[in-house]
This record gives structure tokens, C-alpha cells and sequence, in this order.
């Protein structure tokens, strides 16, 4: 039976002190905090019901009485920033810079899913603690009594990240902290000293940290840098009170070979997501190891998910493990940790269900095998637990795609239940246990509460977006962007292009319109489909104005420049005119810069902004195939509202071989190309190239993630 938790328990001796704030502890259960707010706040908190935003309150229960709201929040553990900086002092620069880029993800997520909750939001008033046990993190567990002006927001952000760079809350920065901190962050932080407040935005700082952290830190890929940024045993926050060692249960004794246990929240943060096989594969071992946890101890949250995988690294820190596949292992088992007094179980999407509507109770989940196993299956497919893997874009109806909402019309609006496809019926599997116990019970992670006008409508579409789906799966929405690659030659713009081209899947999509403009070249990234992809050299005005009326039309363009056209295209185009097609018709321009360590890359690249492009937002793809690229040359190309990705090393013999075939890699791959290099029949270079594809496509995901969605929302 489903437990439902309390709205009323013992209160703990650490009483908050803000007026209408208290906390809570019920034996064996989750950390709370009750608040009460005026009637007038009960609209956005009733939206707020069921999101999930990981460093931002969650609100699990909403009671009206009177002229009052009660809201019932999912606590986080941990110290604030203030005595945290006293005891601790200054963190490095990249583990402080990924703490407040994240911080202002979530804000950015909030401020555009439901602007009115985010003035209820101080970023100094949070806490620093340890997410899923193993990274730092910055927590809010409660909203302000009193909205906060916007403006003061970013600014509030900034001083954050000053108090953890320099390890004290009020001394200025001094000459010895100064000359840690990158330039392009310095700048921003002497501003702030000097005048109080910042005119940068919550998008622009997460810009200005993800520079930062590139300037200080080493061997980062795309999405993945949180995985390099291990919480040292010094950095660890104080928690309220210390629990003993859980119980593992399903732990394996005497392996015939060396096993490495790693929470299955770490592979998360490093990989964002699962593939269908590995989710099916992680189901079956997980539904058989509950059956030895006590009802009050099973949490089928990443936190408390261990796997056992074969021993193939000598250091359990090593990054490299955590890229491994778990379907290319030969086995791997699983272990269950015990949840009894855990701290942070309240802020859990898998243990903890949020209340359906306002005034109904949430419920704990623990001891119902099936509730958790349905919703783990959507987070593991949709990310939810990657520390940047889940995106605000394209919101639909005020449903967060791919986390769970429970959609609410009005702030007392009673809706009905409609089921939408089980994730496990949209691959095949083999006969199991699971599929003959499914019917017995709902998949409440793909249960939606929508009004009952649209019920037919989300049979056909639903609105999570797992970004592991086929794209033709997804919606398609009408979009105004042209990306467009430019800079200096042979940097690996075409293969930019390609790789864009397979991993977004362009081929099986309608509304992409793909050019070659390197006519007089090789065309090498018309020749991988020359039915897909135009030949249309840019000799003249009347190929830009083609560009620009296909996109106009609805399509995302995408087109290949060569690095000769510059002074063609400055004929036509200026950062006036591209100014003026995005405010006056909504058309963005997203150039793409690589970078590399050639000395022609720099001037290229600016000459490209002065000429044409101008403040525009950008991607900078920083590729080795040249040596690597100096932290200074970076630093006078980035701006803040560009976004950096960073290619992996590719052996120089396979890049040759890659780019004189006339197919993708997946072709290569899967053996459908017949006059095929020699090169790519060995095994090995098979394996390899398996390796780096999926590398390629971690590097590039902050921008495919903004193809397969909503692309007009990129800037």
C-alpha cells in the first residue's frame, strides 16, 4: 500500500527563522519544509506542482486555507554559502564556476517556464551541498516571503560566485585570488565589485562560466564537464546530521575479476542519458534486486543505485569508465542502498510523487516496485538526472519536456488522466516479468493530466521529448534559423557539417533544407547524400537570398561555406541586416566557428563578426587536429553569449579515411557502404570509431539538443 507522508510530523530542533517557514522530520521519511504565502501566490505555486528543477525547491503538496497558502517543499541538506566560504575558503575556479553556471541554468529554466516564481528566488540565501553524493552542488530549499526585483537577480548570481572564488563573504578580491581568475571573468567581477550590480543576464552568465571553466580546466567535452569536477573530501559540506553507512543490498562477494561500484547518478551526470537497450537491460536486474530491500528502504533513485562493472580501469575515478556502453558489457550487476533517513529523498522524481492537483497529498513511493521502476524508466531515456542534461525549450501547454508535470489549467481545476504509450512498448524486447505485471498497474511516469479537450490530442503527441528518440518521432515545429559554418580553411567545417548531418538525423526530416556551397572544391559534405543536400555554389546574390527565403519558409538551413566567400557574401549581408532579420522576422543566424590552433583561425574568425555577423550569438567548436588551442587565443574569441563545444582527438589517418568516404559513420558502421576504405574492415578501427562517434555526439549535444526541439529559441 501507498503511504502517504504526513502534512504535520514532530518539528526539528533546527526551526527556520524566516516568518511562515518550518521544518519537518517524520521518522524514516524525507526532510520538509512547510511555508505559507498569501492566496495571491497560489497560481504560479500551483504550476509549479510536479516540476522539477534539481537545485530549485520542489514543491510536493499545495493546502488553501482562508486567505493562506501552505506549501509543502522537498528540503535540501547542506550549509549556506556564507558559513560554508568562512569554513572551507576559496574553491577552485572550475568547481566554482560549474556551481554557479548551474545555479544560473535553473533560474534561466525557471525565469522562462514561470517568470512570476523566479522574484521568489534569492541566490544567497542558498545552501552548498552534495548532489546524488557526489558532485557540489548550490540548493534552494525555499522560496523568499517576498519577490526580488529582477534586475537584482544576475547580480545576486555574481556575488555568489565572487563569495566562492574568494572563500569570504565581504573582503574585496584581492591580487592573489585576481591572478587565478580567467580575463573574461575578471572583468565581470571588478564590475560587480565596484559598482554593486552586473548588466549581464542570467544567459550571459552561463556563458562567461562555461569560459571560465574552459580557461582553467582540461580535457572538457561538451556536456560532460561535470564528470571531471570530483568534490574533494575538503570541499564536502556539512550535513544536519550525519547517518551511518547504509546497507547495500544485491552485493556480490568473491568476483572471479576486479569490479568497480559506481552510482548509477554519476554515469548519469557524465553521460545525460541512456540508450533504449541499456534502460530495458538496467529494468530487469533492478525489479529483481528489489525483492530483497525492506518496503522502507527501497529507492529506485540514481542515488542509491549501484553498479558493479567489470574492472577494466585501474582508477575508479577515472573518466574514461563512465563512457563505457552497459550494453557492450559482457556483464554487469546491480546493488540496492537503503533510503531509511535519507535526507534528500523529498527532492527525488522517483521515490516522492507530487500531489496530482492542489490539495491532495503526495505519497511516498518506497515499497511499490512498480510506481518507481515506471517513473525511473522515463528519467533514465530523458536525462532528468544529468546535471545538464535536461533543456527549457519548447514548452508546451506549461508542460516541462522531459521531466514530470502534472498539468494543471487553473489553480483548482479538476482534469482527467490520460495514459500515453509505455515507454517499454516502443522498442522490442524479449518476454518478461515486467510486461505481464505492467497492466496490473499505471506507468504514472508517462501519465499526464491534461484537460479533457486535448485528450485525443495527446494520444498522437506527447509532450516529453526524449532527445534519445528518432527525430521524426518528435514534433516538428516551424523554424527561422540558418547555420552556417565559417572561418578559415581547413579547420573541419564539412565535417562539422556532417557530423550535424547524422546526429540530428537530417536525412528522414522534412523541414531541413541543406547546402554545399564549396562548388569549386570537394564537396565533401554534399557527396555523404547528394539527394539530400544542394549544390549551390555562392558566386552571386541570388544563393544568400535563396538561403534566407528557404528559411523564411519554415525550414532550418544548413550550410557549408568555404572559406573564400567572405567578401561575397559581404556584398550583401551586415550585422545591421542581421539585426534586422531577427527583430523585424524572427530569422536567426547561428554561425559556426571552428578553432584551431592555426595561426589564420583568429583573424578569420573576427574578420567573419565585423563583416557580417556582429553580435550575433555563435558556436565555437575548439578542435585538436592542429595541437591544442591556447587558453589566450580562446579568450579573444568567446564572448558571452557565444557557446563553446569541444571536439574530440581524431586519429589523423581515420579522419583522412572519414572524409574521402561518401557515406556517414553509421553507414560505415553497420556495413552499408560497398566501396568502403580497407581501413574501416579492421575490428579495432570499428571499435574506435564506435568510441568517437559517441564522443562527437556528447561534444555537439548542447547544440543538437537545440536542432531536434526549437532552434528559433537558440539565441
Amino acid at each position: 500500500m501507498k503511504s502517504i507522508l504526513p502534512v504535520k510530523s514532530q518539528p526539528s530542533t533546527t526551526n527556520s527563522t524566516g516568518l511562515g517557514c518550518e521544518e519537518f522530520s517524520p521518522a524514516g521519511g524525507p526532510w520538509l519544509v512547510k511555508q505559507t504565502f498569501m492566496r495571491a501566490e497560489t497560481v504560479w505555486l500551483s504550476s509549479l506542482l510536479g516540476a522539477y528543477f534539481p537545485s530549485l525547491p520542489r514543491v510536493l503538496d499545495i493546502l488553501n486555507e482562508g486567505t493562506q497558502t501552505n506549501v509543502m517543499l522537498g528540503t535540501a541538506p547542506g550549509e549556506s554559502v556564507k558559513q560554508y566560504c568562512s569554513r572551507v575558503g576559496p574553491l577552485p575556479i572550475g568547481i566554482a564556476c560549474i556551481m554557479v553556471w548551474r545555479l544560473a541554468a535553473e533560474l534561466e529554466a525557471l525565469e522562462s517556464f514561470l517568470p512570476e516564481a523566479v522574484s521568489f528566488v534569492d541566490p544567497l540565501n542558498c545552501k552548498v551541498g552534495l548532489w546524488q553524493q557526489d558532485f557540489l552542488q548550490l540548493f534552494v530549499d525555499r522560496f523568499e516571503a517576498r519577490p526580488i526585483g529582477s534586475a537584482e537577480m544576475a547580480s545576486r548570481v555574481m556575488h555568489v560566485c565572487a563569495m566562492l572564488i574568494k572563500g569570504h563573504p565581504t573582503e574585496p578580491i584581492s591580487a592573489a585570488v585576481a591572478a587565478k581568475v580567467p580575463s573574461s571573468l575578471l572583468t565581470h567581477l571588478r564590475e560587480w565589485q565596484i559598482a554593486g550590480s552586473t548588466m549581464l543576464t542570467l544567459g550571459q552568465i552561463k556563458g562567461l562560466m562555461l569560459m571560465a571553466t574552459a580557461a582553467v580546466t582540461r580535457g572538457l567535452r561538451g556536456s560532460n564537464m561535470m564528470a571531471q569536477l570530483f568534490a574533494n573530501e575538503r570541499w564536502h559540506p556539512l550535513l544536519p546530521s550525519q547517518r551511518s553507512s547504509p546497507k547495500v543490498y544485491g552485493r556480490a562477494e568473491g568476483s572471479r575479476m576486479p569490479v568497480i561500484s559506481v552510482r548509477l547518478s554519476r554515469l548519469l551526470a557524465h553521460r545525460n542519458r541512456l540508450t533504449e537497450i541499456e534502460v530495458l537491460m538496467l529494468h530487469n536486474r533492478l525489479r529483481e534486486q528489489a525483492a530483497a530491500v525492506p518496503v522502507l528502504g527501497l529507492a529506485l533513485d540514481p542515488e542509491h543505485i549501484l553498479l558493479r562493472l567489470p574492472g577494466l580501469r585501474e582508477s575508479a575515478n577515472d573518466s574514461k569508465m563512465l563512457d563505457i556502453r552497459l550494453d557492450s558489457l559482457p556483464e554487469f550487476t546491480v546493488a540496492l542502498e537503503s533510503a531509511s533517513d535519507c535526507l534528500t529523498l523529498g527532492r527525488s522524481p522517483v521515490v516522492i510523487r507530487e500531489a496530482s492537483e492542489p490539495g491532495k497529498p503526495f505519497s511516498d513511493l518506497r515499497g511499490d516496485v512498480d510506481e518507481q521502476l515506471s517513473r525511473l524508466w522515463q528519467t533514465l531515456q530523458d536525462g532528468t538526472f544529468s546535471l545538464s542534461g535536461y533543456n527549457m525549450e519548447a514548452v508546451v501547454n506549461r508542460e516541462l519536456p522531459g521531466q514530470f508535470f502534472c498539468y494543471l489549467g487553473a489553480s483548482f481545476q479538476r482534469a482527467s488522466r490520460v495514459a500515453a504509450p509505455k515507454p517499454a512498448s516502443e522498442s522490442p524486447k524479449p518476454a518478461s516479468p515486467d510486461e505481464a505485471a505492467a497492466p496490473a498497474k499505471p506507468m504514472t511516469a508517462v501519465i499526464r493530466e491534461v484537460p479533457r479537450a486535448e485528450a485525443s490530442e495527446s494520444k498522437q503527441e506527447s509532450a516529453l521529448f526524449p532527445l534519445n528518440q528518432p527525430t521524426d518521432k518528435l514534433p516538428q515545429h516551424p523554424m527561422k534559423m540558418i547555420l552556417i559554418t565559417a572561418g578559415s580553411g581547413g579547420t573541419g567545417k564539412s565535417t562539422i557539417a556532417r557530423l550535424i548531418y547524422e546526429l540530428a538525423n537530417f536525412e528522414t526530416r522534412d523541414d531541413v533544407a541543406m547546402f554545399d556551397c564549396d562548388a569549386l572544391g570537394n564537396r565533401d559534405f554534399q557527396k555523404i547524400s547528394p539527394k539530400r543536400i544542394e549544390s549551390m555554389p555562392i558566386d552571386n546574390v541570388d544563393s544568400m537570398r535563396r538561403i534566407v527565403e528557404t528559411a523564411m519558409d519554415g525550414k532550418l538551413v544548413l550550410a557549408d561555406l568555404p572559406a573564400s566567400c567572405q567578401d561575397i557574401l559581404s556584398r550583401d549581408l551586415n550585422p545591421e541586416i542581421i539585426q534586422s532579420l531577427r527583430e523585424d522576422d524572427g530569422l536567426h543566424w547561428l554561425p559556426i566557428h571552428p578553432v584551431t590552433a592555426k595561426a589564420a583561425t583568429l583573424p578569420a574568425i573576427k574578420q567573419w563578426r565585423t563583416s557580417i555577423f556582429g553580435e550575433a550569438p555563435s558556436i565555437v567548436v575548439v578542435s585538436l587536429k592542429d595541437g591544442p588551442v591556447s587558453t589566450d587565443l580562446l579568450d579573444e574569441i568567446i564572448r558571452p553569449q557565444d557557446l563553446v563545444l569541444r571536439m574530440p582527438v581524431l586519429d589523423q589517418s581515420l579522419a583522412a579515411a572519414l572524409d574521402a568516404s561518401n557515406a556517414t559513420w553509421t553507414d560505415i558502421l553497420e556495413g552499408r557502404v560497398q566501396d568502403s576504405h580497407r581501413m574501416f574492415g579492421n575490428p579495432l578501427v570499428k571499435r574506435q570509431l564506435r568510441f568517437k562517434r559517441k564522443e562527437c555526439e556528447d561534444a555537439l549535444f548542447p547544440l543538437l539538443r537545440r536542432i531536434i526541439k526549437d532552434p528559433s529559441t537558440a539565441s
